[in-house]
């Protein structure tokens, strides 16, 4: 049970720690650059061995890991280390900043290749029987003859047995045919054709089945997982209005973002009452958007994939469009710090994310990994003393200067860095340690009553 829990967190971590720091390890050996020490993990040396120049260990502390060059470092009295090109500081400013960028370019890649893979693998994706949901009479789909209830088992000539399996055959009908569907009602058959003018706008009125206002996860560091919510709530009512579908959830949360709101759920034979405040959903064009994080139960699944050329290019563009969302959450991360503290996480929020990621499937720690690396990329290209994008940043001030900075430059710039990233490091670790003790108070101090309560009905439409 604890390798369960614990496994996948260290398996993701220690494969993006370990090809971040392969990267600079690799540029530094292919540019003359002596390595001493290539660890993963931090403090004092579990297990190691040498070979050549370079010690290769892991060690005790689990947070990382580095890559130790000659020359990394100013001499006992402050100055600049002395040496030639097989010296980390003292080596051409080009080499820095390749050896420097080939560790989060390292994780670029990585990410490019668990996307792509994520797409030869397979995605599993949510999906619901063949089967019309509530149709309203002003929909294009109630009036062209479309019931609720009804179960579609072909459409336009193909077999349909799933809600996926009917919008593939949309997107494959000839759009010069009228639209057919084969249907089943009441256990009768039924056919019904739709003019060609119609069938787009019949196409996107249609309903899956509805869910019911189950939880069927939690996100970890989410509102929702804040507040006190669980898997398995049946949601009565938020905010006072009465709900019995999944997505009225969403429909009610609109515009709510930032203000708290009270969750009325049924767990096991008690109703409890659970405050969540919604935050702003930064991904929606919907600028009312509200989320808590949770997701209905996955009842029916299916997969899609793609083949080798089709993989690749979709794995280019998931990348692209991560690191987007990436530097996004940076830039709101400095700009709204303390309406985003609580998504902050670091390695066990990481290990958390990651056993939920496995519970659902390989596809979902795949993702994840491909996001992580991006993170990682990310963050470490910031212009920060200590990061990488801090001797980036150094090199080429070097290279406009045309002469190198003196120790005592070095040295305040390093400073600095140790106190922005020793204080990010600090929060973030206190985050990971709190954040399961609010969780834990936010279970335990949720009001309840023990009445038993009987599940809310669907509306009559």
């Amino acid at each position: 049970m604890i390798l369960s829990t614990i496994l996948p967190g260290l398996l993701l971590l220690g494969i993006v720690i370990f090809v971040h720091e392969l990267g600079h390890f690799l540029a530094a050996k292919w540019l003359g650059v002596k390595v001493v020490k290539f660890s993963l993990g931090m403090g004092p040396e579990m297990i190691g061995f040498t070979h050549g120049d370079t010690r290769y260990c892991f060690s005790w502390v689990p947070l990382g890991g580095f890559v130790q060059m000659a020359g990394d470092h100013l001499e006992e009295d402050g100055s600049m280390p002395q040496g030639g090109p097989e010296g980390f500081l003292t080596h051409p400013w080009p080499g820095r900043v390749l050896i420097a960028i080939a560790g989060p370019f390292a994780n670029l890649i990585l990410a490019f290749v668990t996307f792509s893979t994520l797409y030869m693998v397979g995605i599993t994706m949510p999906d619901y029987p063949n089967i019309m949901g509530a149709l309203s009479d002003s929909t294009a789909s109630y009036q062209a003859g479309l019931r609720e209830g009804d179960a579609v088992e072909t459409l336009a000539g193909k077999p349909v047995k799933t809600w996926r399996g009917l919008e593939d055959a949309f997107g494959e009908r000839d759009t010069t045919q009228a639209l057919v569907f084969g249907l089943r009602r009441a256990g009768a058959p039924l056919q019904l054709e739709v003019p060609t003018t119609q069938a787009l706008a019949v196409a996107r009125s249609l309903e899956p089945p509805a869910n019911p206002a189950v939880i069927g996860a939690v996100m970890t560091g989410l509102p929702a997982y804040q507040g006190g919510l669980q898997e398995g709530d049946r949601i009565l009512t938020v905010d006072g209005t009465p709900v019995s579908r999944f997505a009225q959830v969403s429909e009610v949360l609109r515009g709510k973002a930032g203000t708290k709101v009270m969750f009325r759920v049924q767990r096991a034979d008690a109703t409890r009452e659970v405050v969540v405040t919604p935050m702003k959903d930064e991904q929606s064009a919907d600028a009312q958007r509200a989320l808590i994080g949770i997701e209905p139960p996955r009842t029916m699944t299916s997969t899609f994939k793609l083949g080798f050329a089709g993989a690749v290019k979709a794995g280019a563009m998931q990348t692209i469009a991560t690191t987007g969302q990436v530097y996004a959450g940076l830039f709101t991360t400095f700009t709204r710090f303390w309406q985003v503290k609580e998504q902050m996480g670091g390695p066990v929020f990481i290990a958390q994310m990651a056993r939920d990621a496995a519970k659902k499937g390989f596809d979902y720690w795949l993702n994840l990994m491909g996001m992580i690396n991006l993170a990682i990329m990310s963050f470490n290209l910031l212009p920060i003393p200590l990061l990488d994008g801090g001797h980036i940043t150094m090199a080429l001030i070097e290279a406009v200067r045309r002469r190198g900075i003196s120790g005592r430059t070095y040295l305040r710039f390093q400073q600095v860095g140790l106190v922005v990233v020793g204080t990010l490091f600090v929060f973030i670790l206190s985050q990971d340690i709190l954040r399961p003790i609010r969780r834990m108070r936010a279970l335990d101090q949720a009001p309840r009553e023990t009445t038993t309560v009987v599940p809310v009905q669907p509306t009559p439409r």
